[in-house]
């Protein structure tokens, strides 16, 4: 299906913000989906040929919705040239979703672009009465986005830069081992190492965590078999495709070694 575009502006100087047209994605009433875009450089290419997987990050309105993506490659280039009035072929939503507490004082821990699916998370978090408390780690400053708008999300936004110009210096797991016993739940997406670390966190405290993974894909329905993921259930360590059974996993479950090795 088409979806028009709205708007589309730079968010710093490595990130874009979309807002998209497209009723069929924007009913989606659940945190955590994603969908896939076919981005042309022109109507009579076919490159680039795969369609690139984003999650749906707000809901604007009955009929749009937003989605952020970080320019690294030609496919996100192109998206960065995309004009308003123009459309995109868009699949979705897919994929699962958070299983949101109600009433509770949960964490939220975002890497980079995995910021993206924790703005309608936070959302839909505190629309269910509970205590929002979102560390959000990257490199520097520049890496830490749209504060102004986490900031009204949550109930208390908590910055870690690598170098320390902006919030704490460290990374973002000291933070969060350090308050870890203040929270029923963790939800958590970026880079997997990060994932990792903050799933040992919880593992140690006892403290429930979903993570969000970020895999590449290729179709975003499980044809391919391009993004399994290796999860251990009581009969052993079984494989499961990131954009059909994910892209939500329960963390503890997760081969975070063999994630980490591919």
């Amino acid at each position: 299906m088409n979806a028009q575009i709205i708007s589309n502006a730079p968010v710093g100087t490595k990130f874009g913000y979309m807002e998209l047209k497209c009723p069929e994605i924007a009913s989606e009433k659940n945190a955590g989906r994603f969908f896939m875009v076919s981005v042309r450089s022109d109507e009579k290419s076919i490159d680039p040929i795969l369609k690139r997987p984003f999650a749906i990050c707000d809901i604007k309105s009955p009929d749009t919705f937003s989605f952020l993506y970080m320019i690294v490659g030609r496919g996100t280039s192109l998206l960065a040239k995309c004009r308003q009035g123009e459309y995109l072929g868009v699949t979705g939503p897919l994929g699962n979703y958070f299983k949101l507490e109600k009433n509770a004082s949960v964490a939220l821990a975002a890497g980079g672009i995995g910021i993206a699916p924790m703005i309608m998370t936070a959302k839909k978090l505190r629309g269910q009465g509970c205590r929002v408390t979102l560390f959000y780690g990257g490199r520097s400053a520049s890496d830490i986005i749209m504060r102004d708008t986490l900031e009204n999300i949550c109930d208390e936004l908590v910055p870690v830069t690598e170098d320390g110009s902006l919030g704490i210096k460290g990374l973002v797991t000291a933070p969060i081992k350090e308050r870890i016993s203040e929270f029923r739940k963790v939800y958590a997406c970026g880079p997997n190492r990060m994932l990792m670390a903050v799933n040992d966190i919880c593992s140690e405290a006892g403290t429930d965590i979903e993570v969000s993974l970020d895999e590449h894909m290729a179709c975003g329905v499980g044809a391919c078999l391009g993004c399994l993921v290796a999860v251990k259930e009581k009969t052993g360590t079984v494989m499961k495709r990131c954009c059909v059974e994910g892209p939500v996993f329960n963390g503890a479950k997760i081969d975070w070694p063999a994630l980490c090795r591919g």
